[in-house]
């Protein structure tokens, strides 16, 4: 090997140029005082004490206790046997550290697993910005001042029910906001079309793993299932701490029927014109049709909702939401005019 090939190989180990040139002349000469290291390595007389210091704080060469003291290099095997220990045992740890972060990008998949705090947060994010229609979130306190802003952007486009887990002052960043200090899972729910579910803990610990894991999800029969789970297990359990008010602005577009229900008590909009956009029920067809609003249905616990319209040409159609199955077609997007 050339010289000028193994001063490469040391500046790639971390020494600089003059380090390098005085520990191979040391590996030359044997051991040399300051002033004979300087003069035969070509280091500037100013910069010798400095490197030699720095030097010796990478294990390359020591001092003698002798008069003159004499800079002598260390066996480049003890040397460099010690860098490749340090250096390996670095790689293991930043592979473990980093398998734990890691989360596999699949664009297929329906259910991606995230053990990274600031994967999971990202996701977050990038739900509220992603949001079209609808944005439901149970987060804790902490994440709501993070987001707060993001959140206030959102709402002016979108409707949002956000539930804190925490005390304190709450932000109005949400059409609905529901609180309690209980913890349970974290949840994010955008549109219909991506959940997130976490452990209480995720954002609790100071470390980037996250104790357990999150799940990113996207499969269809489980955004349904966990967006069952927070309006009709967890939605209820909260504390009612803000309500939009105000005049309905249209049109105004839902992907919940529950939504188009609430809003049809609230502000009696029987006899409103509506736009439907969704499948027959039983043949699954895609249909569009607009009609006026002429009855609505909630059950107990509003585990069911529904609206009747009928159309110009006198038919009527009974209209439910996610997957519906009592009613003759399942809407995907209800759009109300003004």
């Amino acid at each position: 090997m050339e010289e000028g090939e193994l001063k490469a190989l040391l500046k790639e180990l971390g020494l600089n140029k003059y380090e390098v040139n005085a520990y191979i002349t040391l590996i030359k000469q044997g051991p040399l005082t300051a002033g004979e290291l300087a003069s035969l390595s070509k280091v500037p007389q100013p910069r010798i004490y400095d490197i030699v210091r720095s030097l010796m704080s990478k294990g390359f060469v020591a001092i003698t206790s002798e008069r003159p003291k004499k800079v002598v290099p260390i066996d480049p095997e003890e040397v460099l046997g010690a860098m490749e220990q340090n250096y390996l045992k670095k790689v293991e740890m930043a592979k473990k550290e980093l398998k734990a972060m890691y989360t596999p990008y699949e664009s297929h998949r329906e259910v991606v697993v995230v053990k990274n705090k600031t994967t999971l947060e990202n996701y977050i994010k990038e739900a509220i910005t992603n949001t079209k229609y609808h944005l439901s979130l149970a987060i804790p306190s902490l994440l709501v001042k993070k987001i707060a802003t993001m959140l206030k952007t959102k709402s002016k486009e979108a409707t949002i029910d956000l539930f804190v887990y925490g005390t304190g002052q709450i932000p109005k960043v949400a059409d609905k906001i529901r609180s309690r200090e209980v913890e349970d899972p974290i949840i994010v729910i955008q549109d219909k079309n991506l959940g997130i579910y976490a452990p209480p803990e995720a954002f609790k610990s100071k470390v980037q793993t996250i104790k357990g894991y999150a799940l990113i999800i996207r499969d269809k029969n489980l955004l349904f299932m966990l967006d069952r789970y927070f309006y009709h297990a967890l939605w209820p359990t909260g504390n009612p701490i803000y309500k939009k008010r105000g005049k309905v602005k249209f049109p105004k577009s839902y992907i919940h029927i529950r939504s188009v229900v609430e809003d049809i008590r609230e502000y009696n909009l029987l006899g409103r014109e509506i736009k439907i956009v969704g499948k027959f029920v039983k043949s699954r067809k895609p249909v569009e049709l607009t009609g006026r609003i002429v009855d609505f249905f909630e059950s107990e616990g509003k585990v069911i909702s529904n609206i009747t319209i009928e159309t110009e040409n006198g038919e009527r159609y009974v209209i439910g939401g996610w997957n519906a199955s009592l009613e003759d077609i399942e809407a995907d997007l209800m759009i109300l005019k003004g």
